[in-house]
């Protein structure tokens, strides 16, 4: 867990000394454990944490966190409640949401800080541009609400010269301009995710880091400009050594034929934990120095790895199937092998095995 360290100084570089941080630790931190990722960057004095349910709020609340709390995909009418109960900072999506946020202070007599999402171009959660007038007599004519932040998601931040990003860049500017020319001024406006940090000159005051947190990087690009650690490493046993003659078939199908005589290690991992079945015959992993390929079809409990170069190969020996202390079996590259991301491949593996945390 020190790399989650590592990495948010890595990223407080790229940051002006006053920008605050609100990292993004929604879906159990990426599948890397929600309560132990969090305390280790409330000793970095983060402003806040980025989440999507108020039931991870819950638990962060019960653990004694006491810091803003965002969900950053909005809210549905019926958590209302239990986010001000538990203290979480509102993001209105729409004049939908507006309304229903509106509604509840008015009915409960008290006042509610709320952050504003536009759609700036990407289509998904976000106010329209054009309802934008609308909202602000809205909020003009609500004195238990106070704007405290406006925030957009960018398409594609790791690729500064897309007009897209350029164009959501501008609208974010109108939307804000419009705001002041009202009266209104956020204290906050952020809309960099990992990829801005890295590759955009704006900031904004208060940024979002998310897969750069566990070590992981938006883009290749990325790789040639910034060195991250990676937090998660999948280890496990080679459980059984079995020795074939060329010709022969391993595995389920079968899609796997020796073409030499050939050693394999059976790995008690498979899709069932999340180890992705499309990296039959294509994935990878490190042994004893080596990278060592994944052979045959990925079944629900297990998997091949061709050891057949790999001196004196042991039941028992370690294999490290993602990342490592030295990055063996980087995420972004065993992602390209199963055409996803590495946001996917923590999620999925970060599910089901069992984790042990490591501080040092």
């Amino acid at each position: 867990m020190g790399n989650i360290k590592k990495n948010l100084k890595v990223i407080k570089n790229f940051l002006p000394a006053d920008t605050q941080i609100l990292p993004v630790i929604k879906n159990d931190a990426y599948g890397h454990g929600l309560l132990k990722v969090a305390h280790v960057l409330s000793e970095e004095k983060v402003f806040g944490f980025g989440l999507s349910e108020p039931e991870e709020a819950l638990i962060l609340r019960k653990e004694g966190f006491s810091q803003p709390i965002l969900l950053l995909s909005g809210f549905e009418k019926d958590w209302l409640s239990e986010m001000y109960n538990l203290e979480i900072t509102p993001i209105v999506t729409s004049l939908n949401t507006f309304e229903w946020l509106r509604n509840f202070v008015k009915s409960r007599n008290v006042k509610w800080k709320f952050h504003l999402k536009v759609d700036t171009g990407m289509h998904r959660f976000g106010i329209d541009l054009e309802e934008l007038d609308n909202l602000i007599k809205k909020i003009k004519d609500s004195p238990y609400l106070f704007l405290e932040g406006i925030m957009t998601h960018l398409s594609c931040s790791e690729k500064p010269e897309h007009k897209l990003t350029q164009t959501q860049l501008e609208n974010l500017k109108k939307a804000l301009e419009k705001l002041k020319i009202n009266g209104i001024n956020p204290k906050y406006v952020h809309f960099a995710n990992s990829g801005s940090i890295i590759f955009l000159t704006e900031k904004g005051n208060l940024v979002r880091p998310g897969i750069s947190i566990y070590g992981g990087y938006p883009s290749f690009k990325a790789r040639e400009l910034v060195k991250l650690y990676p937090v998660m490493t999948l280890k496990s046993r080679i459980v059984e050594i079995k020795k074939i003659k060329k010709g022969e078939y391993a595995g389920y199908g079968p899609n796997f034929r020796a073409k030499k005589d050939t050693i394999l290690g059976l790995i008690p991992v498979g899709y069932g934990d999340g180890y992705p079945k499309i990296l039959s015959n294509r994935g990878f992993a490190y042994y004893k120095g080596k990278k060592v390929n994944v052979v045959g079809n990925v079944s629900m409990k297990v998997l091949y790895l061709d050891i057949t170069d790999v001196e004196n190969p042991q039941i028992g020996d370690e294999v490290i199937l993602l990342g490592g202390e030295n990055e063996e079996v980087p995420a972004d590259k065993l992602a390209e092998l199963a055409e996803t991301i590495s946001y996917e491949l923590f999620c999925n593996l970060g599910r089901s095995i069992p984790r042990e945390y490591r501080y040092a």
